[in-house]
């Protein structure tokens, strides 16, 4: 049976902690409002159903990012074990 070809999407950056990097900029940026208040919302100092809604988004995006990396490092563990599992064969 043949693969279908998942929908490209650009690279990600090689870890989570990249991801999460700017995540209220990016938040903050899309609503036209201050990261900070962004930042307050996340810690629970202010309410605002719209900007948490917004960062539940970003954070499911993130892990999609993540989840298509497999093990978050931009590289598939999977590969990476058969490649060492064939050289320790060889020597």
């Amino acid at each position: 049976m043949a693969r279908l070809k998942s929908i490209h999407r650009p690279p990600a950056p090689t870890n989570l902690a990249s991801l999460i990097r700017g995540l209220y900029g990016r938040v903050a940026r899309n609503l036209k409002v201050d990261p900070s208040y962004v930042s307050r919302v996340a810690r629970g100092e202010r309410q605002s159903d719209v900007i948490e809604a917004s960062l539940e988004r970003e954070l499911k995006r993130i892990m999609t990012m993540v989840g298509a990396n497999h093990n978050g490092t931009g590289r598939h563990h999977a590969k990476r074990s058969r490649v060492k599992a064939k050289k320790s064969r060889v020597n």
